[in-house]
């Protein structure tokens, strides 16, 4: 749908707009999907919105009908539909003989957060990638109350546009992207510019997020060999190689639990955390070592733990013959 021509209908609307507003700020989704901004969210409001069936059909006798088929009293290639609030609708043109011409899905911006959650730990959506590869993952949690779904996904860099394709992942609770001009041994210069278009029945709603892929690396969990008497802390397997130019910070933490259960390297503190680089630790009787990463270069998130627990140093048991033994020498 070409809505560039409606700018000629500037004259019209400010004669028919009388006491119901004309929307004055509305913009394209995509082909065929018209929004009309915030200003019909509030109760009761009423607002005029421009319609073209197409530049080709001027002078032509045009019907237009609305969502199950019920027929506008407008016709002609260029109308004005009333949206009261946030009710959009779809309208269909048609020639006078009932052929299909075009149609306009009509949505209204939404200017709240209701759609999607606001979680305390992640906001509202997270995004993170586990190396430097040019891939990144973004997900959100639904409102229970509302059914939504992905309208648009955008995401460029901010200067240059770059090459960032997005697929919406088959849970539909998440996108993976991927910047296929992203180089991970060169600087980077510009921030990824990415939006989210949710929609609910004629509501849309917008998310964005603004970063770069180092902001939002986490590496995977580290893996932890037992050799002799000493643990070995491996790099992630999707970390990027080489590891001299992609080097990790290893945390290290050792706590005493008492059963299995209560073994939590997040929530249990410890006498002394270390940092270090080596990827060496030594191994004691009866203690949890707890170990993560965190990129060495930045101040990125942490991997999630990884925790190795020993086995407690067996005691022998005195039997009953054995301290009959002790009580004879003992006389």
């Amino acid at each position: 749908m070409l809505f560039l021509g409606l700018q000629v209908l500037l004259a019209f609307l400010h004669t028919a707009e009388g006491s119901i507003k004309v929307a004055e700020s509305y913009w394209t989704l995509k082909p065929n999907e018209l929004v009309v901004d915030e200003d019909v969210v509030k109760y009761g409001s009423k607002v005029l919105v421009p319609l073209m069936c197409g530049e080709m059909f001027d002078g032509q006798d045009v019907v237009w009908r609305r969502d199950s088929g019920e027929e506008l009293e407008e016709r002609g290639n260029r109308i004005l539909v009333m949206v009261e609030e946030r009710r959009g609708g779809t309208y269909t043109c048609y020639s006078r003989e009932g052929t299909y011409l075009n149609h306009t899905l009509v949505l209204v911006q939404w200017p709240y957060r209701k759609i999607i959650k606001d979680t305390p730990e992640k906001g509202f959506i997270h995004c993170s990638t586990k190396n430097y590869s040019g891939s990144f993952q973004c997900s959100w949690t639904w409102d229970d109350k509302r059914a939504g779904k992905v309208a648009l996904v955008k995401a460029v860099r901010a200067h240059s546009g770059g090459n960032i394709s997005c697929s919406l992942n088959s849970s539909g609770h998440g996108i993976t992207c991927y910047d296929h001009e992203y180089c991970p041994y060169s600087e980077e210069l510009d921030n990824i510019n990415l939006t989210i278009y949710f929609r609910s029945n004629y509501v849309v709603e917008s998310y964005s997020q603004r970063f770069q892929i180092s902001d939002i690396v986490k590496p995977d969990m580290v893996n932890i060999i037992k050799k002799n008497n000493t643990l070995e802390l491996q790099y992630p397997n999707t970390w990027n190689a080489p590891f001299s130019y992609f080097p990790l910070t290893f945390q290290v933490k050792e706590i005493r639990c008492r059963k299995k259960s209560d073994c939590d390297c997040a929530s249990r503190q410890s006498s002394k955390v270390n940092l270090i680089q080596d990827q060496h630790w030594p191994l004691k009787k009866g203690v949890t070592v707890c170990v993560r990463v965190q990129d060495d270069l930045c101040s990125s998130a942490w991997s999630e733990w990884t925790q190795y627990k020993s086995a407690k140093m067996r005691i022998k048991k005195r039997t009953g013959k054995n301290k009959k033994r002790r009580s004879h020498k003992e006389e």
